[in-house]
């Protein structure tokens, strides 16, 4: 397998979230990591207030940036 690399920066988890959802319902795996403290306050208060990062196998980012483009937005 690939190396994984950042696709996206302290997200909350909300965003997260739908961002994996989205991702994996196109059959792109994703890492989920939160820093420092993040997933164990998640734990406890259902919030993540350090921010979530998502990873991607390096092979699929291109793909990966395309899919999370807004509609809307001009190539």
């Amino acid at each position: 397998m690939s190396h994984e690399k950042l696709l996206v920066s302290n997200l909350n988890t909300i965003e997260a979230e739908i961002i994996i959802s989205k991702l994996k319902s196109y059959g792109i795996p994703v890492l989920k990591k939160s820093k420092g403290t993040g997933e164990l306050m998640e734990i406890y208060t259902g919030a993540n207030m350090f921010g979530i990062d998502i990873y991607v196998p390096s092979d699929m980012v291109e793909l990966a940036k395309e899919l999370l483009k807004p509609e809307n937005e001009p190539e």
